[in-house]
């Protein structure tokens, strides 16, 4: 490990702020490469067995004393820019950096090609995707990120086998970028992250940094069916290529097409979604500049049955097909369900963590659709339900007020016609019942499959 990025983990005293798969990743691999045991700064004190033992801790007022010594930061991801630590250690003249920024710029200094993918919806689903087309097209690739493989646990991997690395990134990790990947995909944008970014501005430029980072020799792939990137045209500095237009790689009308050539037909398609369909076009966009071509997209999409709780389908249970779009926490994915499964959704479940989103999007779309009943969940509930209030006719759709999510399996296993789909779809985050969208998908799943048992 002789580039810039991992020397720095081995010839300074390095500090890890924050404990979880970031920051057990990061001193795991300094462990590794020989470095000096690292110092971990924890808001709170962690849980049980979260920290090794034998590796320095500093815990609140702790913090900021202890930064004496310390040469390098590592910030994982869920930490806040302007976090007091952060500012006292900009103060101190002391380099803040990140788990990606560290892999990144040693995959680059390697020579290596690196595709990072961001965007509001469809960054696992795009990522998942494109790292499958690579390797049928017989391309080493590794696929890691937010996706939940931290990078740094796949960087020997990366090095010794020459692969293509695909990073799905969030807009945390986009927040501070230094060095952007050779090849940026960018999907839809919408608002999401708003508190933590302090506005949606703050959080379009966070993800948009995954261009404007690039350099005039990469490639900014972006979807040109959202009109709040092309809006923003150029991106960055590198050279642009649109996916989701007419003149070039777009699905449209049953088919994947380039231009005026048809590709394939969706037929074989087993993800359900026109979104779905978009996200396997930026995936081919993506891969295809290292030999993969519509041939294995279309294998890969013949197999590929989707990610859980991404339009999962739980199977049928007391007559009701049921299905699990928990990853929905932004009431435009919640339209995108309902697209995805025409004509078949009898009840919706939606709400969660309120954060101010405009659900007029939703309210405006459900009178096009089959939906009688929507259950809304506390405590951002009561915005759901003012917002089809104000658009949709009294009773159509039947609004119920669930008390949390078993009173709203239960009260949909009532309501929703044998045969039809009950469809979990919040369209807004999950924190403070849950600690993310994977819990409250799998709490779920339990209680749909429970109903059995009744």
């Amino acid at each position: 490990m002789s580039f810039n990025g991992i020397s720095k983990l081995t010839e300074r005293r390095v500090g890890v702020f924050g404990a979880g798969a970031e920051g057990r990743s990061l001193w795991e691999a300094i462990r590794r490469w020989g470095g000096h045991p690292p110092r971990v700064f924890l808001d709170e004190p962690p849980a049980p067995g979260a920290v090794p033992e034998d590796l320095d801790r500093a815990i609140g007022s702790e913090m900021a004393p202890a930064l004496e010594g310390i040469g390098l930061l590592v910030r994982s991801p869920g930490i806040r820019l302007d976090h007091p630590l952060l500012v006292e250690a900009a103060r101190r003249g002391i380099e803040v950096t990140t788990n990606v920024n560290l892999f990144l710029a040693e995959i680059r200094a390697a020579g290596l090609p690196v595709i990072g993918i961001t965007g509001s919806k469809g960054k696992s689903t795009t990522s998942t995707l494109t790292h499958r087309v690579l390797r049928e097209a017989g391309r080493p690739a590794v696929l890691a990120g937010n996706i939940g493989t931290p990078v740094l646990d796949v960087l020997e991997e990366v090095l010794s086998t020459q692969s293509v690395s695909v990073l799905e990134l969030s807009s945390y990790q986009c927040s501070d970028l230094v060095l952007g990947p050779s090849v940026a995909v960018l999907l839809a944008l919408f608002p999401e992250h708003m508190s933590w970014h302090g506005g949606v501005e703050a959080y379009y430029e966070a993800k948009l940094r995954l261009a404007r980072t690039q350099g005039p020799e990469d490639v900014t792939i972006y979807s040109a069916a959202d009109p709040e990137l092309v809006s923003r045209l150029p991106l960055g500095p590198a050279r642009h290529e649109p996916f989701q237009d007419p003149e070039g790689l777009h699905y449209a009308d049953g088919w994947f097409r380039d231009g005026g050539r048809t590709l394939f037909p969706d037929t074989g398609v087993l993800l359900r979604g026109r979104h779905n369909r978009i996200n396997a076009v930026a995936a081919l966009a993506a891969a295809r500049r290292f030999g993969a071509g519509p041939e294995h997209l279309e294998r890969v999409l013949a197999t590929f049955e989707g990610l859980p709780h991404r339009l999962e389908p739980l199977g049928t249970h007391a007559g009701i097909r049921w299905v699990n779009d928990s990853i929905s926490t932004a009431p435009q994915a919640i339209v995108a369900a309902l697209e995805a499964f025409a004509g078949e959704v009898d009840t919706l479940i939606a709400g969660g963590q309120d954060r101010g989103f405009d659900f007029g999007v939703l309210a405006r779309a459900l009178p096009s659709t089959a939906v009688r009943t929507v259950i809304c969940l506390p405590p951002g509930g009561p915005a759901v339900e003012a917002a089809i209030r104000a658009v949709c006719p009294p009773g159509h759709p039947e609004i119920y007020a669930a008390r949390d999510l078993p009173d709203a399996v239960d009260y949909a296993a009532r309501v929703t016609a044998r045969g039809k789909i009950a469809l979990l779809s919040p369209g807004s985050p999950s924190y403070g019942v849950y600690r993310n969208f994977e819990e409250r998908g799998e709490h779920f799943r339990r209680l749909v499959t429970g109903l059995d048992a009744k």
